[in-house]
């Protein structure tokens, strides 16, 4: 009996090498052989090409809008993604549309997947025009393939000020959008609403109050229902955590009321 057992081994790898059986496939690169969102996204970058279909591996999804904060149906699905275990400037995109394979495929916060789409920077959303200079990145109806569950990358930890609203800082805040980030240490205005949106200007805890203006980055109802009266003018934060958005200025959208922690 031991004889036997010792040469099922020698037996399995002599099944192995029959004709017909091949070597299972060898990627040398964890990550998958395609670009990274950073390298699509950077307008240093040499991958950089507006409109073009860009192949991106191993994008991790951070997050997928199932909140309608403005009740019609079009404030709903936009699906967040981020460069697995990258917290560096230009590793986040939202995604339109996407195509999974498999169709039947729910995506999840931690599963990685490989998208084909291209590349867009849209300059107006239906009658919507923004500023010149500014745009929203998106991938626009790509193919994503799902590969294998894995976990969201941790924030990146900002200012306020990182995120100011103006359009001579754009370039500098864009950086950062559709990206996982925490701002520590902010204190916000009082709760605003319109037409479904709730959004709380913020600023430095350390600054003047004065600090808060209509540019000021601000927290938004985008991912939860958070109403407009849920914290009073003056509340101090101890940490905001959410997606970088943009609509005309910067928000951070905290996914659940546990992203909120007052001080």
């Amino acid at each position: 009996m031991r004889l036997a057992l010792a040469l099922l081994p020698l037996s399995l790898a002599a099944c192995s090498t029959l004709p017909g059986d091949p070597p299972a496939p060898y990627t040398p690169d964890p990550l998958g052989n395609g670009l990274r969102i950073a390298q699509v996204q950077d307008p240093t970058s040499p991958d950089f090409h507006v409109n073009a279909s860009a192949s991106i591996t191993s994008a991790v999804v951070t997050w997928l809008d199932t909140f309608d904060e403005t009740h019609d149906g079009k404030s709903i699905g936009t699906l967040f993604i981020q460069d697995i275990g990258s917290t560096t400037p230009y590793s986040g995109i939202d995604v339109y549309e996407p195509n999974f394979v498999p169709a039947s495929l729910t995506v999840l916060p931690g599963d990685v997947l490989d998208f084909v789409g291209p590349y867009q920077q849209s300059g107006n959303i239906g009658s919507a025009t923004f500023d010149t200079g500014t745009f929203l990145p998106q991938l626009d109806k790509p193919v994503g393939t799902f590969r294998y569950e894995f976990v969201p990358p941790p924030p990146v930890v900002l200012t306020a000020a990182d995120l100011l609203g103006t359009d001579a800082n754009f370039n500098s805040a864009r950086k950062w959008e559709n990206m996982l980030v925490t701002l520590n240490d902010v204190v916000v205005a009082a709760g605003t609403e319109s037409s479904g949106r709730v959004v709380y200007l913020m600023g430095d805890a350390s600054a003047d109050a004065g600090a808060i203006t209509s540019s000021s980055v601000a927290i938004s109802n985008e991912e939860y229902n958070l109403g407009a009266t849920d914290f009073p003018a003056g509340t101090h934060f101890k940490s905001v955590t959410g997606l970088v958005t943009w609509f005309f200025s910067f928000h951070v959208a905290p996914r659940s009321a546990a992203d909120l922690v007052v001080q």
